[in-house]
């Protein structure tokens, strides 16, 4: 969970996070990245590591931005398999157990989250941040593939060792969707499930909107250089 003042989502974690993961059956650590937050984020993380043995906390600073906290996030993480999940907990953590199962009957390099695919589960976003989402994930999908739905949410599972091999770059947001084309120009195994997208509890979004359409780009023109080139 790579997180940037998300002091008021973090007491939430002990009722709805770990339950999800007790219920995987299997060994599992929470890492907390906290990317240089400048609320109380720090200190609940911190108690909350120190209530909980299988949480470990990674602090960044200053704000470095989704991109690398994602990445120091995959360096330190121990499991065959990593998720990714929103800090704010906005997908649900007790659908892991279904994207881990399912990865397992495929074989899977990546199974994602996806809001897409099920009428309803976009229910609690409004249009505003609903219709550049839909347009990206469009966009994505006719020039890398029509296997996902979902390039650009985090919520996801990677299997470990394929994920350490891509060569990222991007810095904000955009990193979801850099991870997922070029699992796919690699020849990733993927599948996704239906997934519901809620409102916020707590805090708010970190998203400029303007400023990640702008790193989009970006990531696409060097994406599609890297998949010329092959």
């Amino acid at each position: 969970m790579p997180c940037h003042n998300e002091e008021g989502n973090l007491p939430r974690y002990a009722g709805e996070l770990l339950p999800a993961l007790d219920a995987l059956g299997a060994p599992y650590e929470a890492l907390i990245v906290d990317d240089g937050s400048t609320d109380g984020t720090a200190a609940a993380a911190a108690a909350f590591a120190a209530a909980h043995p299988a949480a470990k906390v990674l602090r960044l600073t200053p704000n470095q931005g989704l991109g690398a906290a994602l990445r120091a996030g995959f360096a330190a993480a121990r499991g065959d398999w990593i998720a990714t999940l929103d800090a704010d907990l906005t997908f649900r953590p007790a659908e892991l157990k279904e994207m881990l199962a399912l990865a397992r009957a495929q074989n899977a390099d990546l199974i994602a989250g996806s809001p897409y695919l099920r009428a309803g589960d976009l229910a609690g976003v409004s249009w505003r941040r609903r219709l550049p989402s839909l347009m990206l994930n469009a966009l994505y999908r006719g020039l890398f593939g029509l296997e996902l739905t979902a390039y650009t949410p985090v919520f996801r599972l990677y299997r470990a060792s394929r994920l350490r091999a891509l060569a990222l770059t991007a810095e904000g947001f955009e990193i979801n969707a850099e991870i997922a084309a070029r699992g796919l120009l690699a020849g990733w195994r993927v599948a996704e499930v239906p997934a519901a997208l809620e409102a916020r509890a707590a805090g708010v979004s970190k998203l400029r909107r303007g400023r990640e359409l702008a790193r989009h780009l970006s990531l696409i023109g060097r994406l599609l250089a890297a998949g010329s080139g092959r």
